[in-house]
């Protein structure tokens, strides 16, 4: 009996050891900033006809242009692995996120600089660069950007209210 409580210790400080340690080596960092999406309009309306007195033809417009926002990124590093969650607006309806959160893939950490792509679904990735010596977090896509200035989250702090 006591051996086995002993291995449950042992395991319970082992495995709760190795969390506190991953929790210690994660760095968190809050960026705010702005980007845009790409959207579509489409429009509809009748024609006039001063003639008949009388509305004739219908028109249909569709225009395709940029919507600016502004946002913050979560940024979580542990080692080699980080994890972003994203402003609503960059996040497509059928998406790739994991509780919100988007694992940074074919990810570089340098000493100056963290670089990666993020997969939004199955057809839409973004490159994501984060500038270690300014704090510059630059994400691009075809349908998506976003820039923000990044500052680091003091996580063993307490609650600020």
């Amino acid at each position: 009996m006591t051996v086995v409580l002993s291995i449950a210790v042992v395991l319970a400080w082992v495995f709760g050891g190795a969390t506190v340690a991953y929790a210690q080596n994660t760095t968190a960092l809050l960026c705010t900033g702005s980007g845009s999406v790409l959207e579509s309009r489409v429009s509809s309306g009748m024609e006039y006809d001063n003639k008949t007195h009388s509305f004739d033809k219908s028109t249909n417009y569709s225009t395709t242009g940029r919507r600016p926002f502004n946002g913050s990124v979560n940024v979580e590093i542990a080692a080699d692995n980080v994890r972003m969650r994203l402003p609503h607006e960059i996040v497509p309806p059928l998406n790739s996120a994991r509780d919100g959160w988007f694992t940074l893939n074919d990810v570089f950490v340098a000493e100056k600089e963290i670089t990666g792509t993020v997969k939004l679904n199955a057809v839409n990735r973004a490159k994501v660069r984060l500038d270690r010596m300014t704090g510059q977090l630059t994400l691009a896509g075809g349908f998506e950007d976003f820039d923000g200035t990044c500052n680091k989250v003091d996580t063993n702090s307490g609650p600020k209210f």
